[in-house]
Formats: structure tokens, sequence, C-alpha cells
């Protein structure tokens, strides 16, 4: 079986996870453009210039509800959910180290976000990345949908239902949220 992940795929995703833990992207006050908080639309930022530095071609909602990156060609869209919102880290003299610096220790990244969502987010970019670099062509879409507050009510993703066109197959059934 081929490995299309390479070291430097493993490296780049690291970094890229280590980005996207540094934004306290719990939810917090809404600003002009950030409905759930700055920290969330930096998150929702970021995430965004991660996947065009990767070499999809991203949306982001103007008014910061959600964003979404895609590779691919056709009518049909496999769709994978992520999100960029956390759960408050709480009093930090509760944590070993900075929720919001990744810590690597013992093989694992510690920081907050890394297992819900923003590190599985990365590792699924990253894979499909690879698949381009390997030089895959995708005869449908394949569209990474980021959430803004899937800790709370999924309101970015009830935007994207009302703004977007639906999935073709993936993960609809959590496109159906409230």
């Amino acid at each position: 079986m081929t490995n299309y992940v390479t070291q430097q795929h493993h490296e780049a995703a690291v970094a890229a996870l280590k980005r996207m833990i540094s934004k306290n992207s719990a939810l917090s006050d809404a600003a002009p453009g950030a409905p759930f908080g700055n920290g969330v639309r930096s998150a929702l930022d970021e995430m965004m210039a991660i996947c065009a530095e990767l070499g999809f071609k991203t949306y982001e909602d103007p008014d910061g509800y959600y964003g979404y990156a895609e590779v691919g060609e056709g009518k049909d869209i496999f769709g994978l959910i992520g999100h960029v919102d956390v759960v408050p880290a709480g009093d930090p003299a509760d944590w070993d180290t900075d929720p919001f610096t990744a810590t690597v220790k013992d093989g694992k990244i510690i920081g907050r976000g890394a297992q819900d969502d923003k590190g599985p987010s990365i590792a699924a970019l990253f894979a499909v990345k690879a698949l381009m670099d390997a030089g895959v062509h995708f005869k449908e879409r394949v569209r990474f949908i980021f959430g803004t507050d899937e800790e709370t009510l999924w309101r970015g993703i009830a935007v994207y239902n009302q703004k977007e066109e639906p999935i073709t197959h993936g993960s609809r059934q959590m496109l159906n949220f409230p």
C-alpha cells in the first residue's frame, strides 16, 4: 500500500495545528463580522489561510458564520464538516501547559482544540493535500465546511444551509442540525 502522507506533510500539519491552537476561539461577545466573537473569527480566518496555502479554493462567509475549502470538479459535493470554535479553557491554573500554546509531549499535541475539532480538521485537510500532491484527480468536489458555533448551537452551519448549495454526500446528517 502506498503511503501518500510524507514527513513534510506531517511536519506541515503539526505546524498548521499549532497555528490553530494559538487561537482562543471560545464563544464571546459578537462584533461586526464576528457573530460568535473576534477569537472565533480569527480562527476561521486562520483556517481559511491554511486551506488557501494548501491549494484549496476557499470561501469565507463575509458575516463570519462559516467558511469552506474545496478541491475537485463536477456537480457533486462530498462534504466534510469541522468547526473552529472551542469550549472555554477554564482556569489556566488547571492546565499543565498554556491551553493556547500547542505543546508536543510524548508524541501527542496538547492544547485547546487539539482533539475537538482543530486537530481532526487539520488531519483531514492534510490527508486530502497528500492525495493532491500525489496527482489524484477528484471527479467531484471535496468540500471541507468549517462551522463557528458547534460547541453551542450550530448557528454557523444553519446559515451555511441557508446560503449554500447542499452537499451530495458525506457529512450530510451533520448539516441538518438546527
